[in-house]
């Protein structure tokens, strides 16, 4: 039973959470029982009683009488943190108080209306790009949307919302000479090496930073993504700013194989000679963080004179040769860990181009 909680399992197996129910006339609190076969079962019912207000003396239940910030926030702690990884719950969090509190957390929970959430997002317009907007939009709509399942609210605000059209920017691969000058700038030191794995292998900043020795079977030639890190920023009681978690890729196609290339195991072999940790990319004998990745490889593009690369760039660039060497596409999208085909398919559009012309040229000799 976790501290406050006031739930217990039974003897005869059951679990039983009590939670006040009403004042009877003399102060004191009368209780409600409620009874279940799983924890779970009895958690969701005792959380569904937070957003529900009793009559002083007859128990009767009445409407959800909070906030929108008082349902957020049991939304968040309560429904929602069992089911997320710590920096998806952490990047809800900041999305929340960051943009959405300042117009909604005082304001009562079933008197938002439309209106209300189309000012919200024409005043993120002002400041954001749309595909951010549209991200904080989804959490507000998944927020609401719990209300309503459970009859806080009739009908979900959201529902008719017109969100900014997402300009899909194109993207920017390196060339061959470009990427050619990269690799050879990263293999004069270790501190390249994230730089090679992410050119040679389309890995994520994360998933680079994560990775182990023990992910790499060097006698197959492939290596194994099973885990990811980054920085998350914490909720500003917490007293710290930011920490470094590592979990799960963040999809299931994410957990992938990837076959090493020549080039690639030839650099790890070398590098793993004076490895002192069990992570791949290291300081010393410490793991590394995505910021220290991204600041090595700022100090390579500045010396070639590629300020406009990010180092997402350098995925791209993996995904865009293997689409000029004519690797099928749905080989692409596991190599990429992608969700799903369309979405390579979406991402890459005109890097496909040069092979629907050649596909097209082809049919006309037939």
């Amino acid at each position: 039973m976790a501290k406050g909680e006031n739930i217990y399992k039974r003897k005869d197996g059951r679990w039983e959470g009590r939670y006040p129910k009403a004042r009877k006339i003399d102060g004191s609190i009368h209780y409600g029982y409620i009874y279940a076969r799983s924890y779970r079962a009895v958690k969701e019912q005792l959380i569904e009683k937070k957003g529900q207000k009793t009559s002083i003396y007859t128990g009767a239940i009445k409407e959800f009488y909070g906030t929108f910030g008082d349902w957020a926030n049991i939304w968040l702690t309560d429904i929602m943190a069992p089911t997320l990884k710590e920096s998806t719950h952490a990047s809800y969090s900041n999305k929340l108080q960051l943009y959405v509190f300042p117009s909604l957390e005082r304001r009562s929970l079933k008197k938002i209306t439309a209106t209300d959430i189309n000012k919200l997002v024409k005043r993120l317009s002002e400041n954001l790009a749309a595909s951010s907007i549209h991200i904080i939009f989804r959490i507000v709509k998944s927020c609401l949307e719990a209300a309503k399942e459970r009859g806080y609210i009739y009908l979900n605000p959201c529902e008719r919302t017109i969100l900014p059209k997402i300009d899909k920017k194109k993207v920017r691969a390196l060339t061959r000479i470009q990427q050619k000058a990269v690799e050879a700038e990263s293999m004069k030191t270790v501190k390249g090496l994230p730089i090679l794995l992410a050119l040679e292998t389309g890995m994520r900043i994360g998933e680079i930073c994560a990775l182990k020795w023990e992910d790499i079977d060097f006698d197959s030639s492939v290596l194994r993504v099973q885990r990811t890190k980054q920085r998350i920023t914490l909720p500003n009681s917490t007293g710290q700013r930011t920490k470094i978690v590592e979990t799960k890729p963040k999809t299931i196609n994410a957990n992938r194989v990837i076959p090493l290339s020549a080039k690639i195991k030839k650099a790890l072999l070398k590098w793993k000679k004076q490895a002192t940790s069990s992570y791949v990319i290291t300081n010393a004998e410490q793991p590394v963080e995505p910021r220290t990745v991204s600041y090595r490889f700022e100090r390579i593009k500045r010396k070639l004179g590629l300020n406009y690369v990010s180092f997402h760039a350098l995925r791209h660039t993996f995904a865009t040769r293997c689409v000029e060497l004519g690797v099928n596409i749905a080989a692409i999208s596991s190599l990429l860990g992608h969700s799903s085909i369309k979405m390579t398919l979406d991402t890459y559009t005109n890097s496909f181009l040069e092979e629907q012309r050649l596909a097209i040229d082809k049919l006309a000799l037939i």
